[in-house]
């Protein structure tokens, strides 16, 4: 046993006999996740904001410190990603209840819902008539992959255009994603600008580079040929990936 690691042993009476001594147990928070390695709970007064802000009333972040770094990794993962999720929804209110209201399966959106449980990253494009509920197909999805740890952030294809605008402008910060739901693809009014950041967010996800959901009430075909000359493109990295219809009644109304 190494010397730094026989010290934090021998430390342990001494903190023991600090707490008893003291009458009381440290403050701790329910509302942080516990030691992923032996399940004691965090100390309160830290944000976990990033893996590091963040201590349990244990030792195992010093006689384990690999295991215990690569585990809290994770935990922070499966804590942060819901957050940044509900986050983007603060401003689609009507959205935020498809995170965890179950979807009715039927026979119009079968091929879609076989399709969520079979995407495993790339392109998926769901498309159907307003209303059949591609937007709670695509966020049930994106919770999912949040409570796996996964990055899903959320963007109507208006606020994702504005955001490249900006961006573009040296106005605000280019956003960089890990995974993306694209809602209601085919609603902008294309300039060449919008058509190329379309084409760019296509292309990036054809790539690999990140993983792009996207909704649309547009068939590929009709989405793609808005695009104009990078259309053909933009439809071949589509069918590249997955492609659902979804089908059903209107449930706005």
């Amino acid at each position: 046993m190494d010397t730094d690691r026989r010290a934090v042993l021998d430390l342990a009476p001494w903190l023991a006999a600090m707490k008893a001594k003291g009458g009381q147990e440290p403050p701790t928070d329910p509302a942080l996740p516990p030691c992923p390695l032996c399940g004691a709970a965090a100390l309160s007064g830290y944000a976990f904001a990033r893996p590091s802000q963040i201590e349990h009333d244990c030792d195992c972040g010093y006689l384990e410190p690999e295991r215990y770094q690569a585990a809290l990794l994770k935990a922070w993962r499966r804590y942060t990603a819901p957050r940044l999720l509900r986050a983007d929804l603060e401003g689609y209110p009507r959205y935020r209840e498809y995170l965890e209201k179950p979807l009715e399966i039927h026979g119009g959106n079968q091929q879609a819902v076989d399709a969520v449980r079979a995407y495993g990253g790339g392109i998926l494009f769901l498309f159907g008539p307003p209303g059949v509920g591609k937007t709670h197909l695509a966020l049930r999805l994106a919770a999912r992959l949040c409570e796996e740890g996964r990055f899903v952030r959320f963007r109507s294809e208006l606020d994702f255009l504005a955001e490249e605008r900006l961006a573009a402008a040296g106005e605000g910060a280019l956003p960089q994603y890990e995974r993306l739901v694209l809602d209601d693809g085919g609603k902008s009014r294309l300039s060449p600008f919008s058509a190329e950041r379309l084409y760019a967010l296509v292309e990036g996800a054809s790539a690999g580079r990140y993983d792009l959901i996207l909704t649309s009430n547009l068939a590929p075909e009709v989405f793609a040929t808005r695009l104009g000359e990078v259309g053909e493109a933009v439809l071949s990295r589509i069918r590249g990936g997955l492609v659902a219809e979804v089908q059903g009644p209107d449930r706005r109304f």
